[in-house]
């Protein structure tokens, strides 16, 4: 009979040789099972002590034997089923080796937090009944054992916000390599769906519910209305010292919402593009299906068929039908030439100023006041005369269609009466007294229509302001200083 190691030596060539019992936790994981079956067990030890020294391999395989295993306390069951035994290995080492590796974190699931959840309430209802007193025993067994749940559950969230804050670079990793490989797309493209998907709705999620201050649960308080209750206890019966690390864990765990949250809302935007990706990469690969058999068909030895007969293909997907009776969208670029230039920053000094002038627009007086007649015309014409008075002129093509939009945008009350008479007054201020004589008033024969407000529409002549050539202006300034 070999002598068998002691706890101390197993766990130093456990953690010396950590590939066997990662693959192990793995398989563990990937199957959802709580133990180990005893052949994988073997079968994993004799593969990955295949190419090291005899002296090795008989070290590895003495340390890794189920009776070393179960003799040091690190297999703490062993139960046989329809012939295969299974091993149940000790809480502690799966977590340390876990600890060891960030891609064999467990995420927490609903069912697990829930558990802690009621655990915290238990002890809360229990709490009461002691004396709180360190010479107590139920005070202190209670006490302890508050503790090490709230630090089992701080350590296993953070453990969690590292292995959430890495999948998303994993899985960008992931689909860039599938994206270079022979891998079918689309197929990775579903499995991808479907991981994302599970992490979302089964970790993530539940994780932000249970740090979530604001929660109402059905079957009670939440985690930190739990904590504060326990916090209030403890306080009301002088326990601070307690009462304080409570409250400090419960800081704790509500900081660790901001990190997760940030992960969910990646995850989220990630799982969209996904699914709408997925969606259009089926429509055009089944439209690019279609187009290839109609390609094969002008492959053939039938001289007849040199062209695409794409007419059933245009009326299947819907993508060309009514193409033809639709404009063509027309460009929008950037003019070349200076004026181009210059009309458009004129456009925007003009709006500026409207927009500094716009608390200073009159109101204009209501047309419906019967009472006053005629002088209430008087004064809401006067009302809109003093502000046109003030008003800022540019160069435009269309001055009626211009000026009903800076007065429909910026005068209340305004009507079409008002355009009407706004028309009017420019017209006779430029023809009888231009203030700005770098600009004149042109007269067309071109008429437009305008469309007002209901059913109203108002036919006028087009007029233009245009700049006035420097000559002109020059001669212009010459006769009114002769007169």
């Amino acid at each position: 009979m070999s002598k068998g190691f002691t706890t101390l030596e197993t766990t130093r060539v456990l953690f010396e040789h950590p590939a066997v019992m990662f693959r192990l936790i793995e398989r563990m994981d990937r199957e959802e099972t709580r133990y180990v079956l005893e052949n994988d067990l073997v079968h994993s030890v004799l593969e990955y002590a295949r190419d090291r020294k005899a002296s090795d391999q008989e070290r590895i395989r003495r340390a890794f034997s189920t009776d070393n295993l179960f003799r040091g306390g690190l297999v703490i069951d062993i139960d046989k089923v329809r012939g295969e035994r299974r091993l149940v290995f000790q809480d502690a080492l799966l977590g340390m080796m876990r600890a060891c590796n960030t891609s064999l974190h467990q995420e927490l699931t609903d069912a697990r937090l829930r558990g802690f959840l009621v655990t915290l309430r238990d002890l809360r209802d229990q709490l009461p009944r002691t004396r709180f007193n360190d010479a107590d025993p139920d005070y202190t067994e209670l006490q302890d054992t508050l503790n090490e749940k709230v630090s089992q559950l701080i350590g296993m969230l953070r453990q969690n916000i590292l292995r959430m804050q890495t999948i998303s670079a994993e899985l960008a990793q992931l689909s860039d390599d599938a994206s270079r490989g022979d891998q079918a797309f689309t197929e990775f493209r579903q499995n991808l769906f479907e991981r994302i998907t599970t992490l979302y709705e089964r970790h993530i999620k539940p994780t932000l519910v249970f740090l979530n201050r604001d929660a109402r649960l059905a079957d009670g308080a939440n985690l930190f209305a739990t904590l504060e209750s326990i916090v209030a206890v403890l306080e009301y019966n002088h326990c601070q010292d307690a009462a304080d690390q409570l409250f400090r864990s419960a800081l704790s765990l509500n900081a660790m919402h901001r990190p997760i949250q940030t992960v969910a809302v990646e995850v989220d935007h990630f799982l969209r593009k996904t699914r709408r990706g997925m969606v259009q990469y089926n429509a055009m690969e089944q439209a690019f299906q279609s187009l290839r058999e109609l390609l094969d068909e002008t492959r053939t030895q039938d001289l007849r068929k040199t062209r695409l007969d794409g007419s059933a293909f245009v009326r299947q997907s819907g993508f060309l039908l009514g193409l033809k009776g639709h404009w063509r969208p027309k460009q929008y670029a950037f003019g070349q030439s200076a004026s181009y230039y210059q009309l458009l920053h004129s456009e925007l000094e003009l709006r500026l100023s409207d927009q500094r002038r716009e608390s200073e627009a009159p109101v204009l007086p209501s047309l419906e006041a019967g009472t006053r007649g005629q002088s209430m015309d008087v004064e809401r014409i006067d009302t809109l005369f003093r502000w046109l008075d003030s008003l800022e002129l540019r160069p435009t093509q269309d001055l009626v269609q211009t000026l009903n939009g800076r007065l429909e945008g910026f005068i209340e009350g305004y009507r079409f009466p008002d355009l009407l008479a706004a028309i009017n007054r420019l017209s006779h201020k430029t023809l009888s007294h231009n203030p700005r004589p770098e600009l004149q008033l042109v007269m067309t024969n071109r008429f437009r229509t305008l469309q007002g407000q209901g059913e109203e529409q108002y036919i006028y002549r087009k007029r233009r302001v245009e700049r006035v050539p420097e000559s002109a202006q020059t001669t212009q300034s010459e006769t009114t200083d002769a007169d």
